[in-house]
């Protein structure tokens, strides 16, 4: 029986090296190669310290209103009363708890972020797979100007509330909407409006993503167009981190 051998390496320099100085392959500075992608946004655990000092705890983000954001989502006429392809069917049902969600927030003094989906009537910024509902003679889903981009009744964008433009499924895809929560202070999210497995689903991972802690999304003011499918998704969530509470848990004060 043939017993191998263990290989032997010979670290010593080679002739053409006796004379050359040893390259110094140490590196120093933070810069880490994710932060180089293009167009990425660096992620909240990324920051200064100084940006981060006031943060001491998980509950304490958790029940400081002034480092929270509210995100209302897609709650425009398309998704929620249309009769075209954007139709959640799940939608109608959650309009009054989004509604009391947004009034919670004003009484807690929470940023209010609507978060819109806006496209151009000729479909140019419209997803390849979409493209064949907009062009000349027609009127696409959420198109610029149209009755479907406005939201639906009894939600109003007020003073002190931002509004962000998308036209993908996350709410932060080449949008600022990192950038302002940065400028905001803002490390928690509490996440309303539809649909659960498209931009709600996008949106929190993105947000887990780039460290935003605690993201909370109220399971009873978002919605999907079945039940099962709503719930699949919450599951999934949960499961990374995300906190999924009724509207009336969330609402109640903190102690």
């Amino acid at each position: 029986m043939l017993m191998a051998k263990s290989a032997q390496f010979n670290l010593s320099p080679l002739p053409f090296q006796k004379h050359c100085k040893t390259p110094n392959f140490s590196f120093s500075g933070t810069n880490i190669l994710h932060n180089k992608r293009p167009n990425w946004p660096k992620p909240l655990s990324l920051r200064s310290k100084s940006a981060l000092a006031r943060a001491h705890s998980l509950e304490t983000m958790a029940d400081d209103s002034n480092r929270s954001a509210l995100l209302v989502i897609d709650m425009q006429k398309d998704f929620i009363e249309g009769v075209g392809p954007f139709l959640v069917k799940g939608g109608k049902e959650i309009v009054p708890n989004v509604i009391k969600a947004v009034d919670v927030a004003r009484q807690r003094g929470i940023l209010i972020i609507w978060v819109l989906r806006e496209h151009d009537p000729l479909g140019r910024d419209v997803e390849l797979f979409r493209r064949h509902l907009y062009g000349a003679g027609k009127v696409g889903p959420v198109s610029k100007g149209s009755e479907g981009v406005e939201l639906v009744d009894g939600l109003v964008i007020k003073e002190g509330d931002y509004k962000v433009v998308k036209t993908r499924f996350s709410a932060f895809f080449d949008t600022h909407l990192h950038s302002v929560l940065q400028g905001a202070g803002i490390n928690s999210l509490v996440i309303t409006g539809v649909q659960t497995p498209n931009c709600i689903r996008q949106t929190v991972y993105d947000a887990v993503a780039l460290d935003y802690q605690p993201v909370t999304v109220l399971v009873d003011a978002t919605a999907a167009a079945t039940p099962d499918i709503h719930l699949a998704n919450l599951f999934d969530m949960k499961n990374i981190g995300v906190a999924t509470p009724t509207l009336e848990e969330w609402s109640k004060p903190k102690a």
